[in-house]
């Protein structure tokens, strides 16, 4: 009797250690998602069928009547899309998982590469469940006494999938989240990427402006690659009028702020399927970071984050024990049809879907607590200013200047900042803005203007608070400035697109980029440098030159007749009336992009053994050879004693020194020459 009751104790504190533990559990899991309530009409209830889940071994499938997604289970993989007839709309002759899937491209610091990584979930559950909606979660945990030995991500990865009643497509958005005391991570690029059926689109829309029938995978393996993978020359495409013509991806990327909506047409039936970005407030980088889109393959992609135009600064570097999380997206997939065979129809179509995303944005579905809704989120507003007394005696306001919140930083830092959440917008005619949508947090306030070199950044740090509406009433940027401009050079607006942009080489041209707008995505425009100034660099008079015509888009190395690459140096001649030679000039260089460029520069003597200025090696923005036209904005300042001028002509040469590649160099966005500050 003693012993029976001594194990019925044991059994009873078993049993109340596994609830405890169950508790525990739950309490886990039900911290991280909220039943939120659905604003839905009562007549899209009335008059479309309810969502459906149907939950299998192998696979997850979300049905709305009007569109049904198929994901692997547990890995958390878009196996199939099923619309208007089409069975998938994914490329089925691939495997289930390499159809439409996020990734990452991740190292730590004591890794020879990078690893490739497709985030292929372990786990799965259903998040909400009602006629109105379903969302579901597929989730990866780094276990540090498990994982730490293998070659794992350190990472916990939550990709959430969502369906709503009477939508015409589905939302993904994702957590990553690394904990305090984890090893330390390098996240290189974060993404999702759609892989569309080849027998079916093959005319791809990403503006007004850039959409065509595109050149299959089969064509491009059947071209010549150029001078890196991506680029390939067409020479037998199935469509003859592709043939003679380049293709390269990166002739596709966009800034942020324009990556709205993009995707592919199918002919037969009529189906457009789109990549909907509703708010780039998840990206890194700010409203000018570049980034690719569609391509051929056919392919769309979310991009979330990479190096692309930029350099390695932009992934996300986590020092050992640093925690962290970040929610991207949601992000909306899209489709769309309709009987005829204009696929611009389609394409507008689509355009006003993008509009009614954003004006929802942010969204009231998600359920993880980790995206607040818009009555968890504030405001914060103002009125900009600038004052440069060189352009106007008052200040005048700062117009359609680009304004946001990011973590604070030093002034422009916004630019490199990869781990937070930015918030932009622009200023109207008045200066005015007002950001909204902001989530809870410490923010510094940053600026830019068009047609004003340098960066703004407000001196106080910003607490928004849930429900917060800031006004921080006016605000004044002194842009950089010592003197009165003597000359200039381009337009201060961060990239090159102004200067002298030629033409492709006849056989190396894409038809898509004949505009004046768009020609700088050509396809080897850094070599016609070396054609245009086969034996003499670039020389530019102040006063008498046109920087339209005259001064090429890149500083480029020259090929030789060996085919290699050496240094140029450009010339800037310019007059000065009369010279103050105990008073200081002011050189200012503001460049648009870098890639191992060196710039070294001298005035009135190029053999002099030291310069007068010198930029060191800087840069990986890659943006001559991805056809960017700008990377990351750089300013730079030098002071120029009276007495190193003359009176008459004087010459600033401009020396790229660093050789060996076609790519390195820079891209100018504004130079200008201003002189000593009047004597009062």
């Amino acid at each position: 009797m003693i012993g029976w009751k001594r194990q019925w104790r044991l059994v009873s504190l078993f049993c109340a250690i596994v609830f405890q533990l169950f508790l525990l559990v739950c309490g886990s899991t039900t911290d991280h998602f909220r039943q939120a309530p659905l604003r839905i009409s009562q007549k899209l209830i009335s008059t479309t069928p309810p969502v459906k889940l149907l939950i299998s071994r192998n696979y997850v499938v979300m049905d709305n009547g009007i569109v049904q997604v198929t994901l692997t289970n547990p890995t958390g993989a878009i196996a199939g899309v099923r619309y208007n007839g089409i069975d998938n709309v994914l490329e089925h002759d691939f495997k289930d998982t390499n159809r439409g899937y996020w990734d990452t491209v991740w190292q730590r610091p004591e890794d020879k590469g990078h690893t490739f990584d497709m985030l292929l979930a372990t786990n799965f559950r259903v998040i909400a469940q009602n006629e109105n909606k379903v969302e579901v979660s597929f989730t990866k945990t780094w276990n540090p006494s498990i994982n730490s030995s293998a070659h794992d991500l350190p990472l916990n990865i939550d990709k959430r999938f969502v369906m709503l009643r009477g939508s015409s497509g589905f939302y993904s958005y994702g957590i990553f989240e690394h904990l305090k005391g984890w090893p330390s991570l390098i996240i290189e690029e974060a993404r999702i990427a759609i892989k569309l059926r080849r027998a079916l689109f093959h005319y791809m829309a990403i503006s007004d402006d850039m959409q065509r029938m595109m050149p299959t995978d089969e064509d491009r393996s059947a071209g010549q690659v150029l001078d890196y993978k991506e680029a390939v020359l067409l020479t037998h495409p199935s469509n003859p009028k592709l043939k003679g013509e380049v293709d390269d991806k990166y002739q596709y990327s966009f800034e942020n702020k324009d990556i709205k909506v993009h995707g592919w047409v199918c002919n037969t039936p009529h189906v457009g399927f789109w990549v909907i970005t509703s708010s780039n407030e998840y990206c890194n980088g700010g409203p000018m970071k570049q980034d690719l889109t569609s391509h051929a393959g056919p392919t769309s992609l979310a991009v979330f984050f990479s190096g692309h135009y930029a350099g390695p600064e932009l992934g996300v570097t986590l020092k050992k024990g640093e925690a962290w999380k970040k929610v991207f997206g949601p992000v909306f997939f899209y489709l769309n049809s309709d009987s005829g065979d204009n696929h611009r129809t389609l394409w507008e179509d689509a355009k006003r879907q993008m509009q009614e995303e954003t004006a929802k944005w942010p969204y009231d579905f998600p359920e993880s607590l980790d995206y607040p809704h818009a009555n968890e989120r504030g405001i914060v507003r103002g009125q900009l200013f600038v004052r440069d007394r060189y352009i106007n005696k008052d200040p005048f306001y700062a117009k359609s200047a680009y304004i946001g919140l990011a973590l604070p930083g030093h002034v422009g830092s916004w630019q490199y900042e990869t781990k937070g959440y930015q918030f932009w917008t622009q200023t109207d005619k008045t200066g005015q803005f007002k950001i909204t949508g902001v989530r809870s947090g410490t923010y510094s306030l940053y600026s830019w203007v068009p047609g004003i070199i340098g960066d703004y950044k407000y001196n106080y740090d910003i607490n928004v608070k849930q429900g917060s509406d800031i006004n921080l009433g006016h605000l004044v940027f002194y842009p950089p400035r010592n003197g009165p401009t003597l000359w200039e050079i381009g337009i201060p607006d961060r990239t090159g697109a102004e200067f002298f942009v030629p033409d492709p080489l006849p056989g190396l041209r894409n038809q898509l980029f004949n505009n004046n707008v768009n020609r700088f995505r050509q396809y080897g425009l850094w070599d016609r440098y070396t054609d245009l100034y086969p034996n003499k660099d670039l020389v530019y008079k102040v006063g008498v030159s046109d920087y339209q015509k005259d001064w090429f888009f890149a500083h480029v190395t020259r090929r030789t007749r060996s085919k290699n690459y050496i240094p140029t140096t450009w010339q800037i001649l310019f007059g000065l009336p009369s010279v103050d030679p105990k008073g200081t000039y002011t050189l200012r260089i503001a460049l648009a992009s870098a890639t191992y460029s060196h710039l070294q520069g001298r005035i009135n003597d190029p053999s002099k053994p030291r310069p007068h200025f010198e930029i060191p090696a800087i840069g990986r923005s890659n943006a001559i050879a991805r056809h960017g036209i700008h990377g990351l904005y750089r300013l730079f300042s030098f002071q120029i004693q009276g007495y190193e001028l003359q009176k008459g002509e004087n010459i600033i040469y401009l020396k790229q020194i660093k050789s060996g590649n076609p790519f390195y160099g820079h891209h100018y966005d504004y130079i200008r020459l201003e002189g000593p500050p009047p004597k009062n």
